[in-house]
């Protein structure tokens, strides 16, 4: 039987089909890999590195298209695996850091949206069945750069190693050190930040790219409280904020750190996150929650004021802290247990009581691991250990009430363990178009790997 929990009035089918079976091993949590089998599934060698990529696939499913989506190093996801990962396999953070390091852009590509010092968001093969895909469909070239805080996230991944050993600034990758990469990076965001009028936007040079090019990248996961959704190029996203102030603050350690002297001053790389904190504050604050976004709705900027997970994602940051951040922090920490964004198996990426709301919505509604335990790591930053610990319960609950590391997971219980087993695809009369409101997550997913050994870790820890 279709589930109907996930349509809205307006919502007409087209398709609805089943891609994963009520008997697939995977509703058996016996059948759950180790987290280093898990890990082996969804890792390969890339430049000579190996890294982990954003997802494997078990091989009962290597018959099923869906579930080979990802299976190639990506800048974000890798990124936040390695990070997760780092205290039990720091070479891993050091392997990504230098994989995506090799492919780091050089020049202006419409196609491919690369950049100079933009760190990729997908690099693959070519002879990969998603490049021809994506190439046929969309005319992206890769690498794709499609992502506005790969970069920042590559800036901070490398300040941890630094801070380890600061010699891995002399480390050669592809003909140029690490530190004159570092400097590049910088220098993208500091471009980035001076085009985008003061903040770093999913802003597209390929009119098929991604539209928003962080992690809620579906394109009605930008929205307001009263459900409309901002579906031009160019929106900003509050947790970009708080990573391009880390990455900021990161570059400047860099800078202080490298052997050679940079042409960007570690002065004004502070002094532009100084500026970007106090926008953040001014402006993002609506005085119960930050907007989790800056976007277009009928030609006018607007502050996009759903609640949703994005907002909680700053106590991940050290944008916030400071004591004159604390009134924030306070909001933040007491709010997120409250049923509006804390649901069954977690986080919900959007507010259940939003016009939107889908319960199995990839990004307007389902329940990511990861942005769980990001948000768990904020938490316990700023010394909310029981806000933390029911965050993680729920998320280690519903990994555990499966044989798989989900992607996400729905955020009701309108399908047996969370899972959603069909694709449906509908006309959206609101935004106008096909949109698939609901599939089956990656279930060798990394970041879920990554997110549940952390998570694990914390609570044998106690």
């Amino acid at each position: 039987m279709i589930p109907r929990a996930d349509l809205l009035p307006g919502d007409e089918n087209i398709v609805a089909e089943e891609i994963l079976q009520s008997d697939d091993p995977i509703f058996n949590p016996s059948s759950r890999p180790d987290i280093e089998t898990a890990l082996s599934l969804s890792s390969g060698e890339v430049s000579g590195w190996v890294v982990p990529f954003a997802s494997g696939t078990f091989e009962h499913h290597e018959d099923v298209a869906e579930q080979k989506l990802f299976r190639c190093l990506f800048g974000r996801d890798s990124l936040v695996i390695s990070s997760f990962l780092k205290q039990q396999k720091p070479q891993l953070q050091i392997n990504t850091v230098c994989a995506l390091a090799a492919s780091q852009g050089k020049n202006f590509n419409a196609a491919s949206e690369e950049e100079p010092g933009r760190i990729a968001h997908e690099v693959r093969e070519l002879d990969d069945p998603q490049v021809v895909r994506l190439a046929a469909e969309s005319g992206w070239e890769f690498p794709y750069f499609g992502s506005v805080d790969s970069t920042l996230l590559w800036l901070c991944a490398l300040d941890d190693v630094a801070q380890a050993d600061a010699a891995i600034l002399d480390r050669v990758v592809n003909g140029q050190p690490l530190s004159e990469r570092a400097e590049k990076a910088a220098v993208w965001v500091l471009t980035r930040l001076e085009t985008g009028s003061g903040y770093i936007r999913s802003t597209r040079t390929n009119p098929r790219g991604i539209l928003n090019q962080v992690w809620k990248d579906s394109g009605d996961s930008y929205l307001t409280a009263d459900g409309k959704v901002a579906s031009a190029s160019g929106t900003a996203s509050v947790e970009t904020i708080s990573q391009t102030y880390d990455a900021l603050l990161a570059a400047a350690r860099l800078a202080q750190t490298s052997a050679r002297r940079w042409a960007v001053a570690p002065s004004e790389l502070l002094a532009q996150a100084a500026s970007l904190k106090q926008r953040l504050l001014s402006s993002w604050w609506l005085g119960d929650r930050f907007a989790m976004g800056l976007g277009s709705i009928d030609d006018q900027e607007v502050m996009l004021g759903a609640v949703a997970s994005n907002q909680w994602r700053l106590l991940d940051s050290e944008i916030l802290a400071d004591t004159d951040s604390s009134k924030f922090v306070a909001q933040l920490v007491d709010a997120v247990t409250d049923a509006e964004i804390l649901g069954p198996n977690g986080i919900r990426t959007l507010g259940k009581s939003n016009p939107r709301y889908r319960p199995g919505g990839y990004h307007t509604g389902s329940s990511w691991p990861f942005d769980a335990a990001l948000i768990v790591r904020g938490l316990l930053r700023h010394g909310a250990s029981a806000e933390a610990n029911e965050v993680a319960t729920r998320t280690i609950r519903a990994i555990e009430s499966v044989g798989a590391y989900p992607e996400l997971f729905r955020s009701d219980e309108s399908e047996p363990k969370g899972i959603s087993r069909f694709v449906i695809d509908v006309w959206d009369s609101q935004i106008e178009r096909s949109n698939r409101i609901c599939q089956p997550p990656q279930l060798l997913q990394g970041w879920t790997i990554a997110s549940f050994s952390w998570l694990k870790r914390l609570e044998l820890a106690g």
